[in-house]
């Protein structure tokens, strides 16, 4: 017989690799399930000596952007703007969730009633081209959000 009658067909070895291929692939696929998976903490709130201070660092940083406002160094729609993101900043921070992205219904929908409504104070200076409100009434309004945090 001659040397070559043992060797491969080409298409012999072609089917033997998509073999090893297919069993390559359902190897990875049963070791993927079985896989212990990392778990996603739970949100984490902070103890009450942790709230306070961070209730404290929030309202000192609305009084320092009013008193920017008031001085000038900041344009007011830039006040109001920082002044809602201090207020979502502490509520993030006090219960976990994502705050700062979050919009007016989801809010609601976490039973962040008391912090949508005012936001919702606040956004028509924020938003605005023209003066709606003052810097210091949106400043009120982050403050009563933030010291009627539970």
């Amino acid at each position: 017989m001659p040397a070559d009658f043992y060797a491969p067909l080409p298409y012999q070895s072609i089917w033997m690799w998509l073999g090893i291929l297919l069993l390559v692939l359902v190897a990875g696929w049963y070791v993927w399930l079985l896989l212990p998976r990392a778990r996603v903490a739970a949100p984490r709130t902070p103890g009450p000596t942790e709230l306070e201070t961070l209730r404290s660092r929030c309202l000192a940083a609305i009084e320092d952007t009013a008193a920017d406002a008031d001085a000038g160094r900041v344009p007011e729609r830039e006040a109001h703007q920082r002044l809602s993101f201090l207020v979502r900043e502490f509520a993030g921070a006090a219960t976990g969730l994502p705050v700062t992205s979050m919009t007016l219904d989801e809010l609601r929908g976490e039973g962040l009633d008391t912090l949508a409504e005012g936001i919702a104070g606040i956004y028509p200076s924020e938003f605005s081209t023209r003066h709606v409100q003052p810097v210091r009434h949106s400043a009120d309004l982050a403050r009563q959000v933030v010291h009627a945090w539970n």
